[in-house]
């Protein structure tokens, strides 16, 4: 596969005008895109899980106890359609893995809850999909990993802010300037934390 650079190189030919160097994370990104998937799927596959129906365990093991919730929390924490998170619901319920149970507040409304069986099997993928992670990111130094995770938190509130396809809007402006802030202030802190060495 040629690389990033050399496909930049190419781009610059077609188009001598443009900078293509902001454009190159954007490219690594999308490629990223398709790797990670591929790390999660090969990761769950043993457990007989998708990574999208290993997100709905998650999200009702992080719930709390009694380890449910309703399906509109999960469209939320998944961002996919009505449609398909009903059918990845049918598929774990079969399974014994979550069930649904009446809403005590509106007998209309079902919750998804976590079976035990399902909690034995969230537990079991999320020990080996941290385990994954951590040979796939030990290369990096802990600060290269910090320095990772701020350029995406960075990158994320770009994304993520309201409007963020139009030039320069101010939502995006304020979401990138709360970030930094954010990421300013915990650096702080570790450096507070770093002088003041173990208690």
């Amino acid at each position: 596969m040629r690389s990033f650079r050399e496909v930049g190189e190419s781009w610059k030919a077609e188009y001598p005008d443009r900078d293509f160097e902001r454009v190159r994370p954007l490219l690594r990104l999308s490629r990223l895109a398709h790797l990670v998937p591929a790390f999660q799927k090969t990761v769950l596959a043993p457990h007989g899980l998708s990574p999208s129906e290993y997100s709905i365990l998650g999200a009702l093991r992080r719930a709390g106890r009694p380890r449910q919730l309703q399906p509109g929390d999960l469209y939320n924490a998944l961002g996919c359609t009505p449609g398909g998170l009903t059918k990845m619901i049918d598929r774990l319920e079969r399974r014994g893995l979550v069930q649904r149970v009446s809403d005590l507040e509106d007998g209309r409304r079902a919750r998804i809850r976590l079976t035990a069986k399902g909690a034995a099997i969230e537990r079991k993928a999320f020990v080996d999909y941290s385990d994954g992670a951590e040979r796939v990111m030990s290369p990096f130094s802990d600060e290269e990993i910090e320095q990772i995770n701020d350029a995406l938190e960075l990158l994320g509130a770009i994304f993520e802010a309201p409007d963020a396809t139009t030039p320069a809007p101010e939502p995006v402006t304020a979401s990138l300037a709360a970030v930094r802030a954010a990421l300013a202030a915990t650096r702080s802190e570790r450096a507070s934390e770093d002088r003041m060495g173990p208690e």
